[in-house]
């Protein structure tokens, strides 16, 4: 037991440890990354938030352990910064903020750096927090959004509409029903840049392409023709990477009328109508 002890109060064991510190800056940046990129959709709540929550116990406990190391104390003052990334891009789904949260502050505090240092940081991240929240209820207030869609407008993914090869899908983003005249915006995505983690699955959204805005009482044909050609309201698109570069950007098509045109006799309509869903958040 006593050697035990001894390992762990050697200078030289506390500093290997540190560099995992590293490891936690690292990990932070990468759910701020996650969350700007992707839509999270769990496939088991309550495992992903124990895995989640015991990846911020764990470097929590290394890094109050080597809180007296340098590069713990480096990494202790530029946590906050990062959560703040995160906090701006799910704000609201505070079972992914509060963990880190609640890390960051211990650690900063526990940390053997500079009191002078300590409070100057914490006023300024104090300040930063207080301004980002106020901003962002203010601009939700307006209902202005900081990003090219909004998650919450979301359909869910049974009406995703995958292209034949399953490289791309067709996902459709409907107004809310306190909006008088309501939208319907669909967005092409390639669908191989998705990730799949343990009990999380990531699909890309910050590459889609947007294809078409309608109002909601147009009736909208929609068939994928071949892996990469979408037949939408009358008209053929080319939704490959390549023609994203060069094909002009169709006018948004408000007019109420239904599109109205005849299919080969091979072809069947995958969706005739946006259905009535409710907003899906990450």
């Amino acid at each position: 037991m006593d050697a035990v002890i001894s390992f762990f109060r050697n200078k030289w064991t506390k500093l290997a440890f540190s560099v995992l510190s590293l490891g936690y800056g690292a990990f932070v940046v990468w759910m701020a990354w996650l969350l700007l990129s992707f839509y999270l959709v769990p496939t088991n709540a309550v495992s992903l938030f124990s895995l989640y929550l015991l990846i911020n116990v764990m470097f929590g406990v290394i890094m109050v352990y080597t809180r007296k190391q340098i590069i713990t104390q480096i990494v202790a003052c530029f946590l906050h910064p990062c959560i703040l990334l995160m906090l701006v891009f799910a704000f609201g789904n505070w079972f992914l903020l509060i963990p880190p949260f609640a890390v960051a502050t211990v650690v900063f505090f526990a940390a053997g750096s500079p009191e002078s240092l300590k409070t100057v940081l914490g006023t300024i991240y104090l300040i930063l927090f207080f301004l980002t929240t106020l901003g962002y209820l203010t601009l939700q207030r307006f209902s202005i959004n900081l990003f090219p869609v909004d998650m919450a407008l979301r359909c869910p993914r049974e009406d995703y509409l995958y292209s034949t090869g399953e490289t791309y899908r067709l996902v459709t983003y409907i107004d809310r029903e306190s909006k008088e005249d309501r939208n319907i915006r669909y967005y092409v995505e390639l669908a191989g840049d998705d990730l799949s983690l343990p009990f999380l699955e990531c699909e890309m959204y910050i590459n889609g392409k947007h294809i078409l805005t309608q109002r909601l009482a147009n009736r909208t044909q929609v068939e994928w023709l071949t892996d990469s050609k979408l037949l939408i309201d009358g008209k053929v698109k080319d939704v490959s990477v390549d023609a994203a570069e060069t094909d002009s950007p169709e006018e948004d098509d408000f007019s109420g009328e239904t599109a109205i045109f005849t299919l080969p006799p091979e072809m069947t309509t995958a969706a005739t109508s946006p259905p009535e869903v409710s907003a899906v958040n990450e």
